[in-house]
């Protein structure tokens, strides 16, 4: 069943009991995006997570000050949504279609179920909020450096994932001035100014509307090497 093949390739759901599968492809419902659709919006109550199985979403908050900020984007397979789900309360981000997108939609009451019946799958969203974890941890650390290490970050994680879905050419992002500026919170001028600083050092070349990496080993090690200068 391609429901069953979907589910087996979740992170929610990878090397569970067979059991486990054909329970949440009984309670699961398939729902479609075209590109430019909200799939969850922010602050809105959470009664579902999507197991995208199919397509790209992009993640955006926005701020006390009415400024929205690209979290970034999620390739299939992935899930979005649980966060709301497990603490039965808003969504803390906008998840838009970058792409026309497939999903499978599990309730918070058939989660739940799923949850106490097979500890493989509690132990697999374990895992995620983990990665999700050590991701911000990252961001965090990143961001608070100067903005080519900001840069990198968004850079680098981006090409990982594009390379974890199997993307084409995973190395030329799609990324114009404009979304990078949503990503950083940085100004035109200083997105710019260190966009010019990564071209001359051979690291990226960009048209203005993607990015493209030409050394990705350089990228992934400006933030080790900010870091040690604060050492």
């Amino acid at each position: 069943m391609p429901r069953l093949d979907d589910l087996q390739l979740s992170p929610l759901f990878r090397n569970v009991p067979p059991e486990a599968l054909q329970e949440a492809a009984r309670v699961t419902t398939e729902r479609h995006f075209r590109a430019g659709q909200v799939i969850l919006e922010q602050d809105a109550q959470g009664e579902a997570l999507y197991l995208i199985t199919h397509g790209v979403v992009r993640v955006s908050r926005v701020s006390l000050g009415s400024r929205e900020r690209v979290m970034g984007d999620v390739y299939a397979p992935a899930v979005v949504g649980e966060t709301a789900v497990l603490g039965d309360g808003e969504r803390s981000a906008t998840v838009r279609a970058l792409s026309d997108v497939t999903s499978l939609m599990l309730y918070r009451e058939h989660f739940r179920q799923i949850l106490r019946r097979h500890p493989d799958v509690l132990w697999n969203l374990s895992a995620l909020l983990v990665q999700r974890i050590t991701f911000l941890n990252d961001e965090l650390i990143a961001f608070g450096l100067n903005t080519e290490a900001a840069l990198s970050h968004v850079f680098t994680n981006l090409y990982q994932q594009r390379v974890g879905a199997g993307v084409p050419h995973p190395e030329v992002l799609p990324l114009s001035t404009q979304d990078i500026m949503a990503r950083i919170s940085s100004s035109r001028e200083t997105v710019s100014r260190v966009m010019r600083r990564l071209q001359h050092a051979g690291l990226v070349k960009s048209n203005g509307q993607q990015v493209t990496l030409l050394d990705v080993d350089g990228l992934l090690g400006i933030t080790l090497e900010e870091a040690e200068q604060l050492e």
